[in-house]
């Protein structure tokens, strides 16, 4: 086995193990004891987190921050590979530790010249960009590992009038125009509710396990919720030229808005009843630009608004 597969494999090797003495290695490997000290050497030179100890029940240990063995990439997804990683550049929270910087710079030092080159000329014309958010989700990391191990997590929730304690089960993470949401089981409502993870002040574990929830992935969720409507009411909506042009533009009304040939259109959609002050609110950033003929609970909510908005001003 020539010297460079051995450290392949090594590293491969100590990787799996997480612990190990080199007198073990060197019989796996069938190399002497002194070789496998200078590999050793030369992984821990590579970057490979090594740490020994002496004694009796000494040996070799490989720290957390494991070193993965190299990954042979074709430029194409090499260069794919770093374009993804990039636009992580732009979401303000993300739900794991990454050093985003530096490890877009390790890829490209490997990178060979000319697909330096393409890669220099392309990032310079091509962004994933998404709009930084001033609010920060901190409790990403906690919810994350709650929905990956179905267990229930204790949330101090801002709300429009309050932060209000609530016990949840994380279906999942995923990110939208800039924020992060969690659709999660609501131990107090019994039923499933969206959260959007900036407006989560503090996550804790409980220790206890979820209930079994009809969705596998966070995609089930989000396909099902889109298909799906608990407890409808109809939401009637007049827009203008403009409106429709918003609401063509918002992926909560996008598929719902019916245009006429002047223009001007309507949107006509079930939505469920649970959420309708979110219709509402996002109906009041149009403005003049649209008019609510249905429910009476949305005309009567925007009628309040304007009451309020009016009693500022006078």
């Amino acid at each position: 086995m020539s010297k460079t597969k051995r450290l392949i494999e090594l590293m491969m090797t100590v990787n799996a193990k997480r612990k190990f003495t080199a007198r073990e290695l060197a019989e796996e490997f069938n190399v002497s004891y002194r070789t496998i000290l200078r590999d050793l050497d030369e992984l821990s030179e590579l970057g490979v987190p090594l740490y020994s100890e002496v004694g009796a029940d000494g040996g070799y240990y490989v720290l957390n921050e494991r070193m993965l063995p190299p990954v042979l990439l074709k430029e194409s997804e090499a260069i794919a590979l770093y374009f993804a990683f990039q636009s992580l550049q732009f979401v303000g929270s993300l739900p794991f530790e990454t050093e985003i910087g530096y490890v877009l710079k390790k890829l490209y030092s490997y990178l060979p010249s000319d697909a330096k080159l393409r890669i220099d000329t392309m990032k310079d014309r091509i962004v994933f960009w998404n709009p930084r958010r001033v609010q920060t989700a901190n409790e990403l990391d906690v919810l994350l590992h709650a929905a990956v191990d179905q267990s229930t997590v204790v949330i101090q929730y801002d709300s429009q009038k309050e932060i209000k304690e609530r016990t949840i089960q994380p279906i999942g993470l995923y990110s939208h125009n800039g924020f992060w949401y969690c659709p999660a089981y609501c131990f107090l409502r019994k039923d499933i509710r969206l959260f959007r993870a900036d407006r989560i002040r503090k996550a804790v574990h409980t220790g206890g396990k979820g209930q079994e929830l009809p969705y596998q992935s966070i995609m089930d969720w989000i396909e099902l919720s889109e298909s799906e409507v608990s407890n409808p009411i109809t939401f009637l909506v007049e827009l203008t030229r403009e409106g429709v042009r918003r609401a063509m533009s918002d992926r909560h009304l996008e598929r719902n808005v019916q245009e006429r040939e002047d223009g001007t259109g309507w949107v006509n959609m079930d939505i469920p009843e649970s959420e309708l002050m979110f219709f509402v609110e996002l109906i009041w950033t149009f403005g003049e630009e649209a008019h609510v003929l249905e429910p009476e609970a949305a005309v009567a909510s925007l009628k309040r608004k304007l009451k309020n908005l009016l009693e500022k001003y006078n």
